[in-house]
């Protein structure tokens, strides 16, 4: 069975994909999911597990707002729900997170349906707010992004720093990917699943409406080289603007480290921490290999820069320490269950 195909969405492509994941949801006979909710200009609202798909009608995956990685939650739905077999909606970043989790802690994902979308990007939450004020509903900045899928985006500088020097923005790694970039969004999205066991699995063939037309393939990879490339370029800057403070290799970043504020929020709100916490010793340092084994997994989802009460600039400083050990260990996270963590 091929295992890329398309959905119609006949106008509306959040509106598709919701439909979409209420037939999942019954195909696979979900008991719950993980998913970004609307919310309220006023109210944001954040991940939840909905338990009934009569609820998808407020999921929006593309809410370009990301004020957690959701990839965090799902060890502890994992113990609340022993057995259960539940579904976790989750943007590019967060699936290279949840990949990296499963490594460092040796938990089984396998309770979990993941579907992983194109992200299109987020703001910082106080713009996020502002916009969604302005537009008067939290869709309509959906709306206005999913326009400008076929082109890559709008106006990345407006975005969250982690979202603007991305450069791995598809899809991919999920139980089923739901892709969007380059593509005519109003006509269709792109459904494509892990391998030809889960789209046998999930009857792939059944619930959407044609195999993927090899052209908007080809469309959507020349976009995501340009996308990549652009991200590439502000990445570069970004690094020369912060020449002065970036550390130099590890053992600068833990003197960083130490040296910081005791607040440790980075590391409160960091996925791969969720499982694998680097600690400091009595006399206030941290282990290198710990460190390292943290830095080594990080998916660059900026939640932790956004989290942090000195406003450092810690995606950048973080991937640039990622980017040292990835050419030192030949390892780059988040692509494969199946790739063992390097040793360290």
């Amino acid at each position: 069975m091929k295992t890329k195909w398309m959905l119609d969405t006949h106008g509306d492509p959040l509106g598709t994909l919701r439909k979409f994941i209420g037939v999942l949801w019954q195909t696979t006979e979900l008991e719950g999911m993980l998913v970004p909710i609307n919310g309220t200009p006023s109210d944001i609202a954040k991940v939840q597990l909905i338990k009934d798909s009569s609820q998808l009608e407020d999921v929006n995956p593309f809410k370009p707002l990301m004020t957690l990685n959701t990839a965090s939650l799902v060890p502890q739905e994992s113990n609340n729900h022993p057995g259960s077999h539940l579904g976790a909606m989750m943007r590019p970043c967060e699936q290279r997170a949840l990949i990296e989790m499963v490594k460092h802690n040796g938990f089984s994902p396998d309770q979990f349906l993941t579907i992983c979308v194109d992200c299109l990007g987020t703001f910082p939450s106080k713009d996020y707010v502002w916009r969604a004020k302005r537009k008067g509903e939290v869709e309509q900045l959906t709306q206005e992004a999913l326009q400008f899928a076929r082109q890559g985006g709008i106006s990345a500088y407006r975005y969250r720093s982690a979202c603007q020097v991305c450069t791995a923005p598809e899809a991919d790694g999920a139980d089923i990917n739901i892709g969007v970039l380059g593509l005519p969004v109003r006509q269709h999205v792109l459904v494509t699943a892990r391998d030809e066991g889960t789209a046998e699995r999930l009857r792939l063939d059944q619930i959407t409406d044609v195999q993927a037309d090899p052209s908007l393939i080809a469309q959507r990879e020349r976009t995501l080289a340009k996308v990549i490339e652009r991200n590439h370029r502000t990445y570069d800057r970004v690094l020369s603007g912060l020449a002065d403070i970036l550390p130099t290799n590890l053992d600068t970043l833990l003197e960083q480290l130490e040296t910081c504020t005791n607040c440790q929020e980075c590391l409160d709100v960091c996925p791969i921490c969720v499982v694998d916490r680097p600690h400091r010793t009595k006399d206030g340092k941290y282990v290198p290999e710990e460190i390292t084994r943290w830095m080594i997994s990080c998916s660059g989802c900026g939640v932790c820069e956004s989290d942090c009460p000195k406003h450092l600039p810690l995606n950048a400083i973080f991937l640039h320490i990622r980017s040292q050990l990835a050419e030192i260990y030949d390892y780059s996270p988040g692509t494969s269950l199946h790739e063992p963590l390097p040793a360290i």
